[in-house]
């Protein structure tokens, strides 16, 4: 009777409760605490930085699009509890400004065909910022285009603006998809002939996360695959976090856990790590052959770790989170496939591949081009990381065109346009729902040779690493890029997503290939040595890595492992690609372009490289102990502020060309001793916002403090003023500073103040 009671009184305290309109949320939301009869009430929120536990509401960005946030209300009077579910929709951010022009375009038709004119333009606005904003075409008519000829069309955008598309009908195939004919002078050495040497913090993260990778349990790594399949989970236990089974990501830590077992196998040849690769692929073939026996639930070629379902409405525009980007998912399990046949040497993942690749091209190609436009414009339901990529180097491979036509399908409007006109209109989009495109699109060119491909991604590189870069090398705030030259104005505990830092270096590395510039290896090492290398657990072997580095005051490390995000996903690959770039060859030459210590052998060349650190100098030693009448080029570090180069102990001026001192000589020791003093990075809107660094390190002051130190220096005296104990540990006025790379759970200060 009194359990009823008292059940009776929970009720009561849970119909009580308002909460407003939740279909248009645009404010914070009252959430009571407690009830009129004494029922106590606790708060959870599916996504807390949409909606806190507390009722606060932060608006996604201006075209983001609405969100759905689940609240979890759990109530309890005495020892009786009951829970209720609320959906609250936030409302993005309405465009904040007016526009004052559109950037006119220009579109090239075929005699005889419609233009197809761009669902969106790009605009700029009353605070002098360039914006993608959606338009409506007026309608061009077939007699139009019944010859060569030229003519414009008038568009309408948001203030009544009018848009200009110039129209070229032509039958010119060289003017409508112009060709670049390019070769790649260098290429990067294979990280299976590049051994890292127990000397650097990099060797031991990669064996701290090659000891993750031999305790992972496949079996849980299998579970959704088997279960999505109707086999037999085999008393697994399911994975958690955003692979959880009532999670719709489930199946991308599988996909990132190939390719980190594929990278793995390269970088230490590990033979258990090979036989963990093989069973992963001969039973995700188990379950791909068992989805193929119900053509009713699944369609040739499927394979996830989930149905159909999520790709059926995201074909009806349905928006995250109720689903969750399901091509994104996809390409995490292709790109391991990938990898697992690259790099694993598995050729059964090939063909697993292949045909995933054919349902991907079965079902887009059933689309239209504006349906797939749409699709691709949502945000994070459309993400689909880099499967345009994966697709290009299926074409490659096998030679068929439905592979390429596919990638293809993938294209987006949205980003494209703007890098084809060279204007940075990044702001509020999401930055690693786009690197991986821009990373597609280069494959595309490697695939097809068409120039405005490669244009576009050599554009965006220039755009994030000149405009949106934070001093260790990571983009994004709250994952989103933010205007062009916001950095000091962005510092926050959820900057540098680790994920956007893995796909800038991999677009970094593919367009290095083609322009063998050091502005490529320069951005590559700070941003691996600041931001990847910090971006791992270093306290045990958990594999645990950053979702965000905060770069904030007193700013705190957060290491997931069980929550499956992404970045944990990319975490599991980061430390074993330190080998990539560290050499590359020419036709002629042999680079040296990271100072990690490590051993080449291959048949190009055998070298050992290495270095050492005192007060003063980052001395690097480079042993050729053969190198097949090649020239040696090792990459000047700008960091350093004197450079004294010795062969076989003798000092010598060395010739440097285009950034690299070069050496002829077939064996022998060259030493680079580099003298390093503090310097400053200071943000590009705020000078007085800068970082303190010293070599090719970022360093963080150890501080609690939650608000900006402030020293008294400057470029002339931080380099006086900061004082190194030779081991990597630094001083300057009275505080600490250490490499963010060696941070472990204290707090720090990525950025200071200066007077």
């Amino acid at each position: 009777m009194l359990e009823n009671s008292i059940e009776k009184l929970i009720d009561l305290d849970i119909e009580s409760i308002y909460l407003g309109n939740l279909s248009t949320v645009e404010t914070d939301i009252y959430l009571p605490s407690k009830g009129k009869n004494g029922t106590a009430f606790n708060w959870q929120s599916s996504h807390e930085y949409l909606l806190s536990k507390e009722g606060k509401v932060s608006r996604p960005h201006f075209g983001a699009g609405n969100r759905q946030v689940t609240l979890t209300l759990t109530a309890r009077n005495q020892e009786l509890t009951k829970t209720r579910t609320y959906i609250a929709n936030i409302l993005e951010k309405e465009y904040p400004f007016t526009v004052e022009f559109v950037y006119p375009i220009t579109v090239y038709t075929a005699v005889g065909k419609l233009p197809d004119l761009p669902s969106i333009v790009v605009a700029s606005n009353n605070i002098n910022e360039d914006v993608v904003i959606s338009v409506e075409w007026e309608n061009v008519k077939p007699s139009m285009v019944e010859k060569e000829e030229e003519f414009v069309v008038k568009g309408l955008v948001k203030d009544d603006v009018t848009a200009m598309a110039k129209v070229v009908v032509t039958n010119n195939e060289n003017v409508m998809t112009p060709k670049l004919i390019m070769k790649k002078p260098v290429q990067a050495c294979n990280i299976k002939d590049v051994i890292l040497l127990p000397q650097s913090d990099f060797y031991y993260q990669q064996q701290r996360v090659l000891e993750c990778l031999l305790n992972v349990d496949d079996e849980s790594m299998l579970y959704n695959f088997r279960s999505a399949a109707g086999l037999s989970t085999k008393d697994a236990s399911p994975m958690t976090g955003w692979d959880a089974p009532e999670c719709k990501l489930k199946g991308h830590t599988a996909g990132h856990y190939l390719s980190a077992l594929s990278l793995c196998y390269g970088a230490t040849e590990n033979e258990k790590i090979k036989a963990k690769l093989d069973y992963m692929v001969d039973e995700l073939y188990i379950c791909q052959q068992e989805m193929a026996k119900c053509p009713d639930k699944f369609a040739f070629g499927f394979l996830s770790g989930y149905g159909e379902e999520q790709f059926n409405l995201l074909e009806e525009y349905t928006t995250y989170p109720t689903i969750w980007g399901p091509y994104y998912t996809l390409h995490k399990i292709m790109a391991g496939l990938r990898d697992c046949y690259i790099q694993g040497e598995n050729s059964k993942a090939l063909g697993i591949l292949k045909d995933i690749g054919l349902w991907v091209y079965n079902r887009l190609s059933k689309l239209t081009k504006a349906q797939r436009d749409k699709m691709w414009s949502m945000y994070i339901a459309g993400e689909f990381g880099g499967i345009n990529e994966v697709l290009a180097d299926l074409y490659m491979i096998t030679n068929d065109e439905r592979y390429i036509t596919a990638s293809k399908y993938f294209d987006n409007v949205k980003l494209y346009l703007p890098m084809k006109m060279k204007i940075d209109a990044l702001g509020n989009l999401h930055a690693n729902q786009h690197i991986p495109q821009i990373i597609g699109c280069l494959r595309q060119f490697d695939a097809t040779g068409e120039k405005e491909r490669f244009e576009i991604a050599d554009t965006f590189w220039s755009f994030v690493t000149n405009n949106h870069i934070y001093s260790i090398g990571g983009t994004g705030e709250t994952e989103m890029f933010k205007p062009a030259k916001q950095i000091a104005r962005f510092i926050s505990e959820k900057t540098a997503e680790s994920c956007a830092s893995y796909n800038m270096l991999k677009l970094t590395g593919m367009l290095y290939e083609y322009y063998p510039e050091t502005k490529y290896m320069e951005y590559y090492e700070t941003t691996v040595t600041n931001h990847i290398l910090s971006s791992g657990d270093i306290s045990a072997p958990t594999g645990g890595s950053t979702y965000f580095m905060g770069v904030n005051p007193g700013a705190q490390k957060k290491f997931n492992f069980s929550e499956n995000t992404c970045c944990h996903g990319t975490g599991l690959e980061n430390h074993f690609k330190y080998g990539e770039y560290i050499y590359s060859n020419s036709k002629d030459s042999l680079y040296v372009n990271l100072f990690i210590p490590s051993r080449l052998q291959s048949s190009e060349a055998d070298i050992e490289l290495s270095t050492e650190i005192n007060s003063t100098n980052f001395n690097i030693t480079v042993k050729v102990n053969s190198i097949n009448s090649k020239i040696l080029k090792i990459r000047k570090p700008l960091w350093a502020k004197y450079i004294d180069v010795k062969i076989n102990g003798k000092h010598i001026e060395a010739i440097v060309n285009n950034g690299y001192f070069s050496f002829e000589l077939q064996n022998g020791v060259i030493e680079l001793q580099c003298t390093c003093n503090g310097y400053l990075s200071k943000c590009v809107d705020d000078e007085k916002t800068v970082s303190v660094c010293w070599g090719p390190y970022v360093l963080a002051a150890i501080s609690e403090q939650s608000e900006f130190i402030l020293f008294d220096i400057n470029d002339e005296t931080v380099g006086q003023k900061l004082i190194h104990d030779g081991n990597l540990n630094f001083v300057m006025e009275d505080c600490r500073f250490k490499p963010i790379n060696r941070i472990d759970k204290e707090k720090y200060h990525v950025y200071v103040k200066i007077k």
